[in-house]
């Protein structure tokens, strides 16, 4: 596909921010769950921000967010998301669009028991399909907020170790095994005050991930991939 193809279908995608439209009175009334900001870095030096917001409508949860990124010119600078799960956590829809930077444009369609992935770039257009499922979570691995429903598994389950969870990476189009390896109490920083955390260690395709998540509620305080450099910490809430 060439890039002037490429740049029309993406003028004509609806943007993830359309999900935080205001919900006509004829709809269910939303709930803010939760929203904020993270700050990233790579090897210890800042990278960029992520913002987010998570509500409920309804029985469906809506989250959209934008992360801006510094690198250089082959870098994704700034990108949207957006995604609708029902209320067992499981996505209906999601996308992922690039607004500077390498064009990328990410939609997972849900279609009864499949989810279809299409994945447009500057090479080309290609399409594939999972069998969706309970064990089945969408997450791209370096946005915290993505981490939301995961965090909540873990929170209601008695030994998350016991869990065997498959991951969906939209951009890369592909799978992975998720597996909690241990958890332990911690205590880290948001906005200056200390607050209590559960740490999971988890092996994600074979990558050590670990995840602080507050034992009240579930919300993701921070998120890190060692073997990337990659870290992200949640810096405002709301």
């Amino acid at each position: 596909m060439h890039r002037g193809a490429l740049a029309s279908r993406a003028g004509m995608a609806i943007g993830a921010l359309w999900l935080l439209a205001p919900t006509p009175a004829a709809l269910p009334q939303q709930t803010q769950l939760d929203g904020g900001t993270f700050e990233h870095s790579i090897r210890g030096s800042f990278s960029g921000t992520e913002t987010f917001a998570i509500r409920q409508r309804g029985e469906e949860v809506v989250a959209v967010g934008r992360v801006t990124r510094e690198g250089g010119a082959e870098a994704l600078r700034a990108l949207e998301v957006g995604a609708r799960m029902d209320g067992s956590g499981q996505i209906m829809r999601y996308e992922l669009h690039t607004r500077e930077g390498p064009p990328l444009h990410v939609v997972v369609n849900r279609t009864g028991s499949r989810l279809r992935v299409t994945i447009t770039a500057d090479e080309g257009e290609r399409f594939t399909e999972f069998l969706a499922g309970p064990d089945l979570l969408v997450i791209e691995r370096e946005i915290a907020h993505h981490y939301f429903s995961l965090a909540r598994r873990l929170r209601s389950t008695p030994d998350p170790r016991t869990l065997d969870l498959r991951i969906l990476v939209p951009s890369e189009g592909r799978t992975v095994p998720l597996r909690v390896l241990g958890l332990s109490r911690d205590t880290i920083t948001v906005q200056e005050s200390r607050v209590p955390s559960t740490r999971y260690q988890m092996s994600v395709g074979g990558e050590e991930t670990l995840l602080w998540a507050s034992p009240e509620d579930g919300r993701v305080l921070r998120v890190a991939i060692p073997g990337h450099g990659w870290e992200a910490r949640r810096v405002a809430q709301q």
